[in-house]
């Protein structure tokens, strides 16, 4: 791999693609986006992370016509694009080979394979993708009647006539009064988190953003119908009714029509709206680092913004708004991350997961300090007498290897912590429980589990195994949800952990597929497994918390 990565490097550098005007790219992104939409009815998320290796490069933010765009789409030389997205894909699978969770080898000049280290490694990254989709924010379906609109839709493009969604406003409006709590997501984030970072309330963020992504709806429904609208009419395969999807795929608005919009809908103060557009908008100077971040929903051009309607819902988490701070070095010592971490989010996770004990006939003791440290939560099982020190983890789940490290970390210092805690003479750790929860049986034995508890993941197949071999349960506030009310006694937990995960990778589809990396006079094959119909969890009201 050492051999092959600086012709890597120089094959991604030197595309000219990259010295292309950024909206020319940005409008390939969105169709190709639009298009998966379409055919898969469900955001192609994974799609954009190996295009924030390429927006991350370019320079060249000057206001471009849709015209120029288009014409930029037909003249685009397929190799370059070919070239330019096997690199991006290498850049993200390359950190994981030097770190050893992929394997890397050199069949001969010509050929070279990437595959898991091992299948231990493969039903950790299943484990851990599964895990992590359970904690994802999810858009829930709303009931409208879509009759009258759709009608007017219809009739423009009948007559030839542009289609505005923005027109639509009754809609939207009608959308984003019934989209209140659309948006499901984990509480990872407690309310005061939201004014200590400069915004009137956490209501004003979440005004903002269901009115975003009602905006973002009404494009996406507009597109649905000129899709059929143009199959219907034999004309999708012609060119004829192209124009008809201009606009649509990426989707362009004036800054202040946008903020008007907005503000309409929602009522909020425009402070609110300046403060969510300085975590979710990026523009020429703000797109470094892009790879260590996420896509951004929003692109600030001149005195336009320009956005993928397909994919706005799933970029507005609070999870982003969370790495918009973690990586930006101005932003994290502007708002102090490492103080926010310790202040706000872990003990609302514990405050989380303690609902979930709680509520299933457990008890519990927060913060247990003990000699030179201390555990953030003893759950104790009366009829079981067993107890289980549970050390937490605020963190974020990864997108970049970068990231998976930083959880491995955090992983192995929680496991670190909970080692140290059964260091303890036998005496002290009975002394420490019976203090916590004077019912407990001191006279008779005393059972003693382990969990680390996260938001969502646990990181790669190295902090999997490292829990699996110091026997520490893995747990969520998802996996507490679903598993707890089966427990009769808090020693089935780790029993009951296993075979959940087990029972919800039967009930979805994984497929193996073989990714072919054509570089010039070299090609790469990597082994690739994918997760699909995860919605049947979400049906199955596995999801959230």
């Amino acid at each position: 791999m050492k051999i092959l990565e600086p012709q890597i490097d120089k094959l991604f550098d030197d595309n000219p693609i990259l010295r292309q005007p950024f909206l020319h790219v940005y409008n390939h992104f969105c169709q190709v986006a639009t298009f998966q939409f379409i055919q898969e009815k469900q955001a192609p998320h994974s799609f954009a992370i190996p295009y924030t290796f390429v927006f991350e490069r370019m320079n060249d933010f000057s206001p471009q016509s849709p015209e120029s765009c288009d014409d930029f789409l037909r003249k685009l030389n397929p190799d370059d694009f070919k070239n330019l997205f096997a690199c991006a894909n290498l850049n993200i699978v390359i950190p994981f080979i030097r770190s050893k969770i992929y394997r890397f080898t050199r069949e001969s000049s010509e050929k070279s394979t990437i595959d898991y280290a091992d299948e231990i490694t493969l039903k950790h990254e299943i484990n851990d993708i599964i895990v992590t989709h359970l904690s994802l924010p999810v858009i829930s379906n709303q009931a409208h009647d879509s009759r009258p609109w759709l009608k007017s839709v219809v009739n423009r493009l009948k007559t030839n006539k542009p289609v505005n969604p923005t027109f639509y406003f009754d809609y939207i409006s009608e959308q984003y009064k019934a989209s209140e709590n659309a948006f499901i997501e984990a509480d990872i984030i407690p309310p005061d988190f939201y004014t200590q970072i400069g915004f009137s309330s956490a209501d004003a963020f979440k005004k903002i953003r269901n009115a975003f992504i009602c905006i973002g709806q009404i494009y996406n429904d507009i597109t649905f119908i000129v899709y059929k609208y143009l199959e219907v009419n034999e004309l999708k395969d012609s060119g004829d009714g192209d124009h008809h999807l201009q606009g649509l795929g990426m989707a362009r608005l004036g800054a202040a029509e946008l903020k008007f919009l907005v503000q309409k809908l929602t009522g909020v103060a425009e402070s609110d709206y300046d403060k969510f557009s300085e975590f979710f908008f990026c523009g020429e100077g703000k797109n470094g680092s892009l790879s260590l971040k996420f896509m951004p929903p929003f692109w600030s051009i001149s005195d336009d913004v320009y956005f993928c309607p397909a994919l706005v819902p799933t970029l507005l988490g609070t999870r982003n708004l969370l790495i918009s701070i973690l990586i930006d070095d101005d932003k994290n010592t502007k708002y102090n991350y490492d103080g926010l971490i310790s202040h706000f989010f872990e003990p609302e996770l514990l405050r989380r997961a303690q609902r979930h004990f709680e509520s299933n006939g457990f008890y519990t003791y927060l913060e247990c300090d003990f000699t030179g440290d201390e555990i953030d939560s003893l759950v104790f099982c009366n009829k079981s007498n067993t107890v289980m020190t549970v050390q937490a983890k605020a963190t974020l789940y990864p997108e970049s290897a970068r990231m998976v490290r930083r959880l491995d970390d955090r992983i192995r210092e929680a496991v670190e912590q909970t080692k140290r805690f059964d260091k303890l003479e036998p005496k002290e750790k009975t002394s420490l429980f019976k203090k916590s929860f004077p019912s407990l049986d001191d006279s008779a034995q005393i059972n003693h589990i382990r969990a680390v508890l996260t938001n969502s993941s646990f990181g790669s197949t190295f902090s999997w195994q490292l829990l699996e071999s110091n026997k520490i349960t893995p747990i969520n506030c998802n996996l507490l949800k679903n598993v707890l009310p089966c427990c009769n006694v808090l020693t089935e937990l780790p029993e009951q952990i296993e075979a959940f995960i087990a029972k919800i990778k039967s009930e979805i589809e994984i497929t193996e597929e073989q990714k072919v990396f054509s570089l010039p006079g070299h090609t790469i094959y990597q082994r690739h497994v994918e997760t699909h119909r995860m919605k049947n969890l979400y049906d199955a009201k596995y999801w959230g918390e």
